[in-house]
């Protein structure tokens, strides 16, 4: 009788006499991953430990990876990495968080333009930062309350292309929180946009721009790398994981549409290596050194696996690449992210329109298409060496944190 009455003091909704039923609306909620709170070694272990505690992004044994991750790699880690945090913070917050919101804000004022009867209602959320998903959840339940409610729920992660340890991650994330709800609206997750116009246009946009500006300066670039996100050979050769093509396909579809440099000069190359596993070539460091041995000094570099800025773009490529190629006798010139540029935030509004009201062929129409042909250039990925086995990945993070 207790749990009843405790019940109907909220009141269900179609017992509340100033129940209004719900209107057609798609409530879209844009996701990633987060940043720690600041660049503290306190802040980073907490982070560290929930983001590397993910069993999508860490796909090891479980418990061998609880061990490994307990004793060799949150008693270290969190202090290095804290440093590196330190060079992207503004004293107030990290620029993935930063972006993301303005980004969120930018995208909602123009689809008032474009939705002036409010169908569409846009919302950000991260993984690891507040407002957390469960927070977005509760703002909806809250809506519905009050006679505002979606009917929709529409998540895109903003990862362009799919991957199991970044979408996946995500959807088991809500998926997590739908098994604790007794409300669960029609929903629908988006796992890539890196075939749309929006992402492709803007980003050929960016570097064009980038490379009229050196050339403005006297400097011609040698070589465009276009540098993804890397990821472990194995979980596209044995797993099958779509994100290696979605890479090829990205890096085809931008480089084929730049008018500043020919795409005989572009690479594709893969950064952010962690652990002893054999991971997807050409690495990007290593490709730069030998750029810059071979005499092509400035070399301008590009990462379509983000659409903010983040520790990855602004300190792993804007400095410590930077720095390396200094050292080699070279030039990095970083081309931003898409942040919260103007037609970027618009184009993507549109996109976000299209797919929470746009019929089947609007949204077809909404992305580029490849056939076979486009293919052709795409290096085959295998594995080069052996299996990585458990006990040498113990050993790189012991030698590697000590």
């Amino acid at each position: 009788m207790m749990a009843f009455s405790k019940k109907s003091d909220k009141q269900c909704d179609i017992m509340n006499p100033n129940f209004i039923p719900p209107k057609r609306k798609t409530k879209v909620v844009f996701v990633q991953l987060g940043s720690p709170e600041s660049p503290t070694p306190k802040a980073l272990r907490k982070y560290l430990r929930e983001f590397l505690g993910d069993p999508r992004l860490i796909d090891l044994n479980p418990l061998l990876w609880k061990f490994i991750l307990n004793f060799f790699v949150l008693p270290f880690r969190p202090k290095k990495s804290a440093k590196l945090y330190e060079r992207i913070w503004d004293g107030e917050s990290f620029p993935l968080i930063t972006n993301t919101e303005e980004f969120t804000n930018r995208v909602r004022e123009n689809l008032k333009e474009m939705d002036p009867e409010g169908y569409v209602e846009v919302n950000h959320a991260f993984l690891l930062s507040p407002p957390y998903v469960n927070e977005v959840y509760d703002s909806w339940e809250e809506d519905l309350r009050n006679g505002r409610g979606a009917t929709k729920l529409m998540v895109i992660p903003m990862f362009p292309q799919y991957s199991e340890s970044t979408v996946a991650s995500g959807i088991d994330a809500l998926a997590k929180e739908l098994s604790k709800r007794v409300k669960i609206p029609t929903f629908e997750v988006i796992t890539n946009f890196h075939r749309t116009h929006a992402f492709v246009d803007n980003s050929v946009k960016m570097i064009d721009t980038k490379l009229e500006e050196l050339k403005s300066k006297g400097i011609e670039a040698d070589k465009l790398l276009l540098t993804f996100h890397g990821m472990q050979k194995r979980r596209v050769v044995e797993k099958g994981d779509d994100y290696y093509r979605h890479c090829y396909e990205t890096f085809r579809l931008i480089v084929d549409r730049l008018q500043n440099i020919d795409p005989d000069r572009a690479i594709m190359t893969f950064q952010s290596k962690f652990g002893s596993e054999e991971w997807i070539t050409p690495y990007t460091e290593d490709t730069v050194e030998e750029l810059i041995s071979d005499g092509d000094k400035e070399i301008v570099v590009y990462s379509p696996s983000f659409v903010v800025d983040c520790l990855e773009t602004t300190d792993e490529l804007g400095y410590e690449l930077a720095k390396d190629a200094k050292e080699w006798g070279g030039n990095i010139h970083t081309v931003d992210c898409l942040n919260v540029e103007n037609d970027w935030c618009r184009d993507f509004a549109k996109y976000t329109f299209t797919q929470a009201e746009g019929s089947a062929q609007e949204k077809e129409d909404m992305e580029y298409q490849l056939v076979p042909s486009d293919y052709e250039s795409m290096p085959p990925l295998t594995m080069e060496e052996p299996r990585f086995s458990a006990s040498k990945e113990v050993l790189h993070h012991t030698l590697e944190n000590d």
